[in-house]
């Protein structure tokens, strides 16, 4: 199976994960043609090796009408406090962002002049998508990337995903990040994605619409919980949204190099040559065994009798709030024939304290057991699905040969699709596997 490993060493942006496709193999004219398969007018994509530190890696620059964002400085080192505008109608991938790794090429510029056109709306986006007829895996990379970016900006807002505008992440330059990440990920063969644990998303602060906001970002927060942080390397903005979306796309496993035959090693360059850690994504792409993934995981136990049941679900879903693979309640027959509760919570290793912290605070438990364990995984993807009510994710495992061997929709996505078209939720399940069933055939 072909597997590819990032080590965001630099950062985590669109351009970036656009430029390390190319170091490792991508066609350049797959890219360069890209604004013409896709619609844009008056853009073009240029392709060039450049040096970062001890690095050198591949450039993507994207050209909106002659003109291309430059790299703007965090807000600590900006003496001229450049803006950087985010949220519904007015954003540039959440809050000011850049496009590249660091700091916010700018969506409005503090003379007032507005760069790189209009914003977009989910539809306005996936209409281009569709357009494009990408590959069947690239196009649900793409739409799964997307949706992230929507939904982590719908919540920070209080909107709905229809309802928001991003301004850049809509833009032109951001579509070919997108779009021309997930279409590479899909020529390139790739079938699975690890990434560097804890990812480092910077920090200090920005400048946004909304005032001053600390790094990461608020749709950086919303797109990565669950996965393992860190702050640094540097007091600046590392990890864009768009990056994070692309990369929780990808469901990668988060975690040091697996395992594998190694074949090529690239690099994508962000925009910005920094003195204290090169501005590099960095992949490693090489052939795994197709079995079962085995990473090391840590599990929780505690048990309550002093609790009232109605307050066990609230905490079961804070814990997954909070980060956790898993969380379960088990009834116990406690001392002095008392009737109790074990939480059980499985957690990323290295996620144990604070999920530890969690239920110390949430529960009325007094300690909290702690071990490390292995895990065994089937691969695994997400499908996304249409019904006659709406769009379902399903989860399929695989088996060697890349093969789905059992799929099952997910749930939430059932439920909400059925709360807003006031049908029963097994009604919406059903449907989606059934239609996943039949294009499942059809493709055989």
């Amino acid at each position: 199976m072909k597997h590819l490993h990032v080590d965001p060493i630099g950062g985590l942006a669109g351009d970036m994960w656009l430029g390390l496709l190319l170091d490792l193999g991508l066609d350049p004219a797959v890219v360069t043609s890209l604004p013409e398969r896709l619609g844009l007018d008056g853009v073009e994509v240029r392709v060039e090796e450049t040096r970062r530190g001890a690095f050198v890696a591949t450039r993507v620059r994207v050209i909106v009408r002659g003109e291309e964002e430059p790299p703007a400085e965090p807000l600590e080192e900006s003496g001229h406090g450049h803006d950087h505008h985010g949220g519904p109608g007015h954003h540039h991938e959440g809050h000011g962002p850049s496009r590249s790794h660091d700091a916010g090429h700018h969506a409005d510029h503090g003379d007032g002049h507005h760069h790189h056109g209009h914003g977009r709306t989910l539809a306005d986006v996936l209409s281009v998508l569709e357009r494009a007829r990408f590959p069947a895996r690239a196009d649900r990379l793409a739409r799964a990337a997307m949706e992230r970016l929507f939904a982590a900006e719908a919540r920070v807002h209080g909107a709905t995903p229809g309802t928001v505008h991003l301004h850049e992440a809509g833009a032109d330059d951001a579509l070919v990040d997108v779009l021309g990440t997930c279409l590479g990920i899909a020529e390139l063969g790739i079938e699975s994605v690890s990434c560097s644990a804890p990812v480092r998303v910077g920090g200090g602060t920005v400048r946004c619409a909304h005032g001053v906001l600390p790094v990461p970002v608020p749709a950086v927060v919303e797109i990565l919980r669950g996965v393992p942080l860190a702050g640094g390397p540097v007091e600046r903005e590392t990890v864009t949204p768009t990056g994070a979306a692309l990369l929780m796309a990808l469901e990668p496993a988060f975690g040091p190099l697996p395992a594998m035959r190694l074949s090529r090693a690239g690099n994508g360059a962000g925009t910005r040559e920094d003195p204290v850690v090169p501005n590099v994504l960095r992949g490693l792409l090489g052939e795994t065994d197709a079995g079962p993934a085995e990473r090391e995981v840590a599990v929780l136990e505690t048990a309550v009798d002093d609790m009232l049941p109605q307050d066990i679900p609230i905490v079961v879903e804070r814990l997954l709030e909070g980060g956790a693979l898993d969380a379960m309640v088990t009834p116990l027959a406690m001392k002095k024939g008392r009737p109790g509760f074990l939480f059980t919570v499985i957690a990323d290793a290295g996620r144990e304290q604070e999920l530890a912290e969690l239920l110390l605070r949430e529960s009325t438990t007094l300690g909290v057991r702690i071990r490390r364990e292995r895990r065994l995984e089937c691969l695994r993807d997400h499908v996304a699905v249409e019904t006659p009510w709406g769009i379902v994710r399903v989860k399929r495992a695989l088996d060697r040969e890349g093969r789905a061997v059992k799929a099952r929709a997910e749930f939430e996505d059932c439920r909400t699709v059925a709360r807003q078209a006031g049908v029963p939720v097994d009604r919406v399940r059903r449907a989606a596997e059934t239609t996943l069933e039949d294009d499942a055939r059809e493709d055989t």
